[in-house]
Protein backbone atom coordinates (compact mmCIF):
# COMPACT_ATOMS: atom_id res chain seq x y z
CA UNK A 1 0.00 0.00 0.00
CA UNK A 2 2.59 2.41 0.66
CA UNK A 3 4.01 2.73 -2.73
CA UNK A 4 0.74 2.93 -4.56
CA UNK A 5 0.28 5.92 -2.11
CA UNK A 6 3.74 6.97 -2.61
CA UNK A 7 3.18 7.21 -6.38
CA UNK A 8 0.82 9.80 -6.00
CA UNK A 9 3.54 11.83 -5.45
CA UNK A 10 5.60 9.99 -7.94
CA UNK A 11 2.82 10.44 -10.67
CA UNK A 12 3.51 14.20 -11.47
CA UNK A 13 2.85 17.67 -11.27
CA UNK A 14 -0.46 19.38 -9.37
CA UNK A 15 -3.41 21.26 -10.86
CA UNK A 16 -2.63 24.13 -12.98
CA UNK A 17 -5.58 26.24 -12.36
CA UNK A 18 -5.08 26.44 -8.56
CA UNK A 19 -2.68 29.64 -8.89
CA UNK A 20 0.58 27.56 -7.14
CA UNK A 21 1.91 25.88 -11.55
CA UNK A 22 4.67 27.87 -10.78
CA UNK A 23 6.03 25.87 -7.80
CA UNK A 24 4.82 22.32 -9.13
CA UNK A 25 6.63 23.08 -11.52
CA UNK A 26 9.72 24.01 -9.87
CA UNK A 27 9.44 21.28 -7.46
CA UNK A 28 8.89 18.75 -10.32
CA UNK A 29 12.38 20.80 -11.89
CA UNK A 30 14.55 19.72 -8.93
CA UNK A 31 12.50 16.33 -8.46
CA UNK A 32 12.13 15.23 -11.75
CA UNK A 33 9.80 12.09 -12.24
CA UNK A 34 10.94 8.68 -12.28
CA UNK A 35 14.70 10.69 -10.46
CA UNK A 36 16.30 9.10 -7.50
CA UNK A 37 15.52 12.25 -6.01
CA UNK A 38 12.04 11.84 -6.34
CA UNK A 39 11.96 8.45 -4.56
CA UNK A 40 13.70 9.86 -1.87
CA UNK A 41 10.99 12.43 -1.58
CA UNK A 42 8.01 9.97 -1.71
CA UNK A 43 9.30 7.82 0.97
CA UNK A 44 10.03 11.07 3.11
CA UNK A 45 6.37 12.13 2.36
CA UNK A 46 4.55 8.74 3.04
CA UNK A 47 3.47 9.19 6.70
CA UNK A 48 5.08 6.89 9.34
CA UNK A 49 3.40 3.89 11.20
CA UNK A 50 3.68 6.36 14.17
CA UNK A 51 2.11 8.96 12.21
CA UNK A 52 -0.90 6.65 11.55
CA UNK A 53 -1.17 5.17 14.11
CA UNK A 54 -4.07 5.60 16.47
CA UNK A 55 -5.85 7.93 13.83
CA UNK A 56 -3.89 10.32 14.06
CA UNK A 57 -3.02 10.82 18.24
CA UNK A 58 -0.02 11.91 17.85
CA UNK A 59 -0.89 15.37 15.92
CA UNK A 60 -3.68 15.85 17.95
CA UNK A 61 -1.68 15.72 21.11
CA UNK A 62 0.80 18.56 19.51
CA UNK A 63 -2.28 20.60 18.77
CA UNK A 64 -1.97 20.63 15.03
CA UNK A 65 -5.26 19.74 14.42
CA UNK A 66 -6.11 22.66 16.70
CA UNK A 67 -3.72 24.66 14.30
CA UNK A 68 -5.14 23.69 11.01
CA UNK A 69 -8.30 25.28 11.90
CA UNK A 70 -6.88 28.84 12.01
CA UNK A 71 -4.25 29.10 9.40
CA UNK A 72 -5.03 31.98 7.46
CA UNK A 73 -4.19 30.63 4.46
CA UNK A 74 -6.75 27.72 4.86
CA UNK A 75 -8.00 26.70 8.09
CA UNK A 76 -11.44 25.38 8.33
CA UNK A 77 -12.18 28.73 11.30
CA UNK A 78 -10.62 31.23 8.49
CA UNK A 79 -12.88 29.74 5.48
CA UNK A 80 -15.72 29.91 7.30
CA UNK A 81 -15.55 33.26 8.47
CA UNK A 82 -14.53 34.86 5.35
CA UNK A 83 -17.10 32.32 3.47
CA UNK A 84 -13.60 31.71 0.65
CA UNK A 85 -13.32 27.94 -0.65
CA UNK A 86 -9.65 28.40 -0.91
CA UNK A 87 -9.25 25.43 -3.70
CA UNK A 88 -5.48 24.49 -3.33
CA UNK A 89 -6.29 23.60 0.66
CA UNK A 90 -9.18 22.09 -0.17
CA UNK A 91 -10.57 18.29 -1.18
CA UNK A 92 -11.90 19.26 -4.40
CA UNK A 93 -13.77 16.12 -4.87
CA UNK A 94 -14.48 12.71 -3.69
CA UNK A 95 -12.49 10.90 -6.04
CA UNK A 96 -8.99 8.55 -5.85
CA UNK A 97 -7.48 11.08 -8.45
CA UNK A 98 -8.64 14.57 -6.71
CA UNK A 99 -7.21 12.87 -3.55
CA UNK A 100 -3.96 11.79 -5.36
CA UNK A 101 -3.49 15.99 -6.50
CA UNK A 102 -4.45 16.83 -2.48
CA UNK A 103 -1.87 14.49 -1.63
CA UNK A 104 0.59 15.92 -4.01
CA UNK A 105 -0.03 19.60 -2.73
CA UNK A 106 0.54 19.05 0.59
CA UNK A 107 3.73 17.91 -0.19
CA UNK A 108 4.38 20.50 -2.31
CA UNK A 109 3.29 22.82 0.12
CA UNK A 110 5.30 21.31 3.11
CA UNK A 111 8.75 21.56 0.84
CA UNK A 112 8.12 25.30 -0.03
CA UNK A 113 7.96 25.63 4.29
CA UNK A 114 11.29 23.56 4.14
CA UNK A 115 13.98 26.34 3.40
CA UNK A 116 12.83 28.97 5.58
CA UNK A 117 12.83 26.38 8.34
CA UNK A 118 16.38 25.74 7.84
CA UNK A 119 17.37 29.30 7.62
CA UNK A 120 15.29 30.54 10.66
CA UNK A 121 16.86 27.87 12.62
CA UNK A 122 20.50 28.85 11.24
CA UNK A 123 19.58 32.59 12.45
CA UNK A 124 18.63 31.14 15.94
CA UNK A 125 21.47 29.20 16.32
CA UNK A 126 23.74 32.41 15.40
CA UNK A 127 21.67 34.42 17.98
CA UNK A 128 22.52 32.06 21.10
CA UNK A 129 25.80 31.39 19.65
CA UNK A 130 26.78 35.15 20.09
CA UNK A 131 25.04 35.15 23.32
CA UNK A 132 21.67 36.81 22.13
CA UNK A 133 19.33 34.60 23.78
CA UNK A 134 16.36 36.65 23.55
CA UNK A 135 16.19 37.13 19.83
CA UNK A 136 17.30 33.24 19.61
CA UNK A 137 13.89 32.12 21.08
CA UNK A 138 11.94 34.57 19.32
CA UNK A 139 13.15 33.44 16.24
CA UNK A 140 12.46 29.90 17.23
CA UNK A 141 9.01 30.49 18.42
CA UNK A 142 8.28 32.53 14.85
CA UNK A 143 9.92 29.68 13.32
CA UNK A 144 7.60 27.12 15.20
CA UNK A 145 4.43 29.14 14.69
CA UNK A 146 5.23 29.68 10.16
CA UNK A 147 7.16 26.85 9.68
CA UNK A 148 7.26 23.67 11.77
CA UNK A 149 3.41 23.80 12.68
CA UNK A 150 2.35 24.40 9.17
CA UNK A 151 4.87 21.49 8.14
CA UNK A 152 3.19 19.29 10.63
CA UNK A 153 -0.34 20.78 9.11
CA UNK A 154 0.79 19.30 5.94
CA UNK A 155 2.38 15.84 7.40
CA UNK A 156 -1.29 15.51 9.52
CA UNK A 157 -3.19 16.24 5.90
CA UNK A 158 -0.94 13.98 4.45
CA UNK A 159 -1.45 11.12 7.26
CA UNK A 160 -5.53 11.74 6.34
CA UNK A 161 -5.27 11.50 2.41
CA UNK A 162 -3.26 8.35 2.90
CA UNK A 163 -6.13 6.80 5.20
CA UNK A 164 -8.78 7.67 2.69
CA UNK A 165 -6.68 6.09 -0.14
CA UNK A 166 -5.82 2.99 1.47
CA UNK A 167 -9.55 3.13 2.52
CA UNK A 168 -10.47 3.53 -1.33
CA UNK A 169 -7.79 0.64 -1.95
CA UNK A 170 -9.40 -1.85 -0.13
CA UNK A 171 -12.74 -1.27 -1.95
CA UNK A 172 -11.71 -0.69 -5.13
CA UNK A 173 -8.44 -2.85 -5.80
CA UNK A 174 -5.21 -0.96 -6.94
CA UNK A 175 -4.88 2.60 -6.69
CA UNK A 176 -2.04 2.61 -9.36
Amino acid sequence: MKTSVANALQQGTGPADDGWYWLYRTFDTLAPQGSLRRSAFCTYYTPSKVELANNGRLYRWLGVALFGRFIPTGGIAVRRATGTRMAPYTLARSTVSAARDFYYRACVFESLHFPFFVALLLLAVQRASIGRIDYAIQETILNLLVNVYPMLHHRNTRRRIYSILANKKNLIGDLV
